[in-house]
């Protein structure tokens, strides 16, 4: 069979010599396929190269995502802290009024596991505003129970709230909060500062016994009091301390001297508060109802 080809004339603008050549059809499918060829891998690259660019700017966003979520979620977790920590107080004082179930049957289940608490949700649900509002009738009843009929300028407290901190231990103002928030500034600090003059009287705000008097490489000058139902109180940074350990001491009693000792930038008292070793905001503690 004869041969068939492809004849191909390319004629030049100045007019020289023409070319020519052909080419057999099999060799012209073949150049035809590899250029089909090329230009699919050209395609195909240039999607892949596409899309892996899509997928870098999707996991950076994910990761700044990440990051917002974990400081939004450690912020949840410190606010449920706090709003446990007053259940359970406020549950204590109850009980000592008299008053019986004062939160919500919402509240009465099983806390939440902080270590898994991922919700985003409203910080005062409306079971927690129940306990806000219910907490005037608690303060109520229990002042009816311990103040004698009559006697009106008469305070009796049970014995039991005076080994529960209250009140503040210096006359200053705070110039540090509480946070176990390691995302801001600062860090975690597990108690309150108050700024005030070196030598001003730090007093005790619980009943409790002496369990430490020394010094911390942190605290400084350090008075550690264990009020006997698993609150403990820290008094850091002192001048002075005017009580020695094992001592038994009363709300009020005056236990140091304020001073600017150990990890200090200024005068000012470091004030702790730890329940079942664990700290907790004094706050709730400072100005009680």
């Amino acid at each position: 069979m004869r041969k068939k080809y492809l004849n191909f004339l390319i004629i030049p603008e100045d007019s020289s010599r023409n070319i020519k050549f052909r080419l057999s059809f099999w060799k012209a499918w073949m150049i035809l396929g590899l250029l089909v060829f090329w230009v699919l891998v050209l395609i195909i690259l240039t999607l892949l190269h596409g899309k892996a660019v899509s997928d870098l700017i999707f996991s950076k966003s994910l990761r700044q995502e990440n990051e917002r979520l974990k400081k939004y979620n450690a912020k949840v977790v410190e606010l449920e802290k706090e709003l446990q920590e007053y259940r359970r107080f406020t549950q204590r004082v109850a009980e000592l009024a008299g008053i019986e179930h004062p939160f919500p049957a919402d509240l009465q289940k099983t806390e939440t596991n902080l270590a898994s608490f991922q919700k985003e949700a409203n910080p005062l649900s409306e079971g927690e505003t129940d306990l806000y509002s219910s907490t005037p009738e608690i303060a109520s009843k229990l002042s009816e129970r311990v103040q004698p009929e009559g006697e009106e300028d008469a305070t009796i407290e049970p014995e039991s709230l005076r080994h529960i901190p209250k009140g503040q231990p210096i006359e200053g103002w705070i110039t540090r909060g509480f946070s176990l928030n390691e995302y801001i500034f600062g860090g975690q600090h597990t108690g309150v500062d108050f700024a005030a003059k070196e030598g001003t009287e730090v007093k005790v705000t619980a009943d409790g016994m002496v369990s430490f008097v020394g010094w911390d490489d942190v605290y400084g000058n350090l008075v550690v009091v264990d009020h006997q139902n698993g609150y403990v109180t820290y008094y850091g940074h002192n001048f002075k301390i005017l009580i020695n350990s094992d001592d038994f001491v009363k709300r009020g009693e005056v236990i140091a001297l304020s001073g600017n000792s150990g990890r200090s930038s200024a005068p000012h008292l470091h004030y702790e508060i730890r329940k079942d070793d664990i700290p907790i905001d004094p706050k709730d503690f400072l100005n009680p109802k």
